[in-house]
């Protein structure tokens, strides 16, 4: 019987004997630069047999709106600051001390200054009702599952990363540490903003709603569990369950965050959450984290971006893929995938490797 990527992927998700292990990758400019060298084209999701394509809000272009309310509540911008989307601000570090890397960003923090909630309700926050947002979302995913494969939204920093992108993580934690309402009106506004993109989400029929905050370091969670279930669960929580009462059918919510958050996995489950991502090996040892979770949550991730793709060998990054195949042959549910975007400092035969392996495999 031959499947699409689409009927298998549900088969993975169902764990109903798939034939093959998913593939997703994500990439940087240059990389795609480089597969346009070596194969004559940037549509890497062809290019490669991906099993996975997304799609995303549109959001407005509206910088300059933004630039002249942060001038409006005092905060001045360096000549180089780049605004992008819903305000958030960032320029690109000195070159010498990036190396290869190219998506890293040296974030700025224009709310800051805020000291009332009243202050934040002048901001030009976009209109998340607007249907312009969301109308080209069904005729893509129409056009992705005619290809026969999964239609993914991007929905991460659904709360937590773009409210500390504007106010800066040390402000925000003061804020709910203090009850001053000014990161709580943050967090409400990103989770009501990812509450209306879940729906219109589901009223396109996509597969997966990708959603995430990086609330972990590598040596464990960057704030205490307690603090995460007081402000951050109930907000993630209710997204979740927005999903479900919008769903027409199965949708699966998949989870971000680096860093090593064993502490709250079960808490992700306990919510909801179908699917765990990055599974980031090097703080999260992928034998313990499977073996202990399978039967309630899927994995999406496991190829270290920070060790195996660009610093490994070609039998390096074949292992790593096989020792996920091993984990989907005892019925965990696993989408293979570098834990992060592919930097230049990958080597061309890893990407190869990690392709050619997957699609070679049988289960």
């Amino acid at each position: 019987m031959n499947l699409t990527p689409r009927e298998n992927f549900q088969r993975m998700m169902l764990r109903q004997s798939p034939q093959w292990l998913p593939l997703d990758i994500w990439w940087t400019g240059p990389v795609i630069d480089l597969v346009e060298q070596k194969l004559g084209t940037r549509n890497v999701v062809e290019a490669f047999h991906l099993d996975v394509e997304s799609v995303s809000v549109a959001y407005p272009d509206d910088a300059a709106q933004w630039r002249a309310a942060y001038e409006r509540i005092g905060f001045v911008l360096p000549a180089d600051a780049e605004i992008g989307t819903l305000g958030i601000t960032n320029r690109v570090p000195a070159k010498e001390t990036m190396g290869a890397a190219v998506h890293l960003r040296e974030m700025i923090h224009p709310l800051s200054v805020i000291t009332s909630v009243d202050q934040l309700r002048t901001l030009p926050w976009a209109d998340m009702t607007d249907p312009a947002r969301y109308a080209h979302l069904a005729g893509e995913v129409q056009r992705i599952h005619a290809a026969g494969r999964v239609a993914a939204s991007w929905m991460a920093c659904t709360l937590f990363e773009w409210a500390w992108y504007l106010r800066g993580m040390d402000h925000l934690f003061g804020d709910l540490i203090e009850g001053n309402d000014i990161g709580a009106w943050l967090l409400d506004w990103f989770t009501e903003r990812s509450i209306r993109g879940a729906q219109a989400y589901c009223a396109a029929d996509v597969d997966v709603i990708l959603l995430g905050d990086d609330v972990g370091t590598q040596r464990g969670m960057m704030m205490s569990v307690e603090f995460w279930r007081e402000h951050l669960k109930p907000r993630l929580k209710r997204v979740v369950h927005a999903i479900r009462a919008a769903e027409k059918r199965r949708v699966w919510v998949f989870y971000h965050s680096d860093g090593d958050i064993r502490a709250i996995i079960g808490d992700l489950v306990e919510i909801g959450v179908d699917i765990l991502n990055p599974l980031q090996p090097e703080c999260m040892p992928v034998d313990e984290v499977i073996g202990a979770h399978k039967h309630h949550i899927g994995f999406w991730g496991g190829i270290g971006t920070q060790t195996t793709m660009p610093f490994g060998t070609t039998d390096d990054v074949r292992a790593a893929v096989r020792q996920l195949a091993d984990w989907a042959r005892r019925d965990a549910a696993v989408v293979v995938a570098p834990t992060h975007v592919l930097e230049p400092d990958v080597p061309w035969e890893n990407i190869q490797a990690l392709v050619k392996e997957t699609m070679e495999t049988r289960l």
